[in-house]
């Protein structure tokens, strides 16, 4: 028995359908690759992509600004004592959203020592897009005073103003 002979024997509804839409998404997963294939091949130019209807890329660079905008830094002890919950807040509104145009928030902070002026004093530092960060400290910390400050970063890395620098007591 040949299989179209096997498949014309047993030519149910049901099977149909599940030719038909095996065909379907078959051509749709062919249509991406050639979509996608084509819209990053850098050596087709924008000319002959417009031509088969696909959109060239955007090569204008987009201007970010320095952030002007100054946040807060509000510090929390977590459920484990050798943790702080620092988060960021914006200081006009005191929400913790990001102004559109901010990227991120790099966090600043220093575990003992004089307390530094500014954050950009302080010597440890992470960029997150997120604004709440949390900072381990290790047992031999216990006691200790740390020193935390927060800015805004653009896409570039370029920082806005620190944040007053906020202490807290570790342990």
């Amino acid at each position: 028995m040949t299989a179209r002979s096997a498949y014309e024997a047993d030519n149910s509804t049901a099977k149909r359908i599940a030719k038909d839409k095996a065909k379907e998404d078959a051509v749709d997963g062919i249509l991406d690759f050639a979509n996608s294939s084509v819209r990053f091949n850098k050596s087709m130019d924008d000319g002959a992509k417009e031509q088969m209807g696909i959109r060239p890329a955007d090569r204008t660079p987009t201007a970010h600004g320095v952030p002007t905008s100054q946040l807060d830094t509000v510090v929390e002890n977590s459920g484990n004592h050798f943790e702080h919950r620092v988060r960021a807040v914006h200081h006009g509104t005191g929400s913790t959203s990001k102004p559109a145009d901010e990227y991120g928030v790099r966090y600043a902070w220093q575990v003992g020592g004089e307390k530094p002026a500014s954050g950009e004093d302080l010597p440890k530092s992470k960029f997150s897009r997120k604004t709440t960060l949390t900072v381990a400290h290790t047992e031999t910390d216990k006691a200790k005073t740390a020193y935390y400050a927060t800015c805004y970063e653009n896409g570039k890395g370029d920082m806005g103003p620190w944040s007053p620098v906020e202490e807290a007591v570790i342990g």
